[in-house]
């Protein structure tokens, strides 16, 4: 059995879906025996992955997958391997810097 890195990408739907689009990458690590099957396992169990829930104003929430974005073999599993990778290109460098300088805080900070 070889490891896949795999790309979901799901609409995020809220109620009758009238609000900003939302949409959701999920890289998810799975099991098999080749690229053709790690498709299809994906394929068989992604509307399993999210379950529908209701929100706080009592909305029904869903994913509704929309196919895999990448599929990326892990040759092996081990400390600092790279699963995933994207190049971003941002309008402002400046604003992108200042999103990434909070998010790292958020992360960081003990509570």
């Amino acid at each position: 059995m070889k490891w896949f890195a795999i790309n979901c990408i799901y609409q995020v739907i809220c109620g009758e879906g009238k609000h900003s689009p939302q949409f959701n990458e999920q890289i998810r690590l799975l099991q098999a025996t080749d690229r053709l099957e790690a498709v299809e396992k994906v394929n068989q169990h992604a509307t399993q992955y999210n379950v529908p829930f209701k929100n706080c104003v009592g909305e029904k929430v869903v994913w509704k997958f929309l196919g895999i974005a990448s599929l990326t073999e892990i040759n092996e599993i081990k400390d600092g391997v790279e699963v995933a990778s994207k190049i971003l290109e941002p309008k402002s460098a400046e604003n992108y810097l200042k999103k990434l300088k909070h998010r790292i805080r958020l992360l960081t900070e003990s509570n």
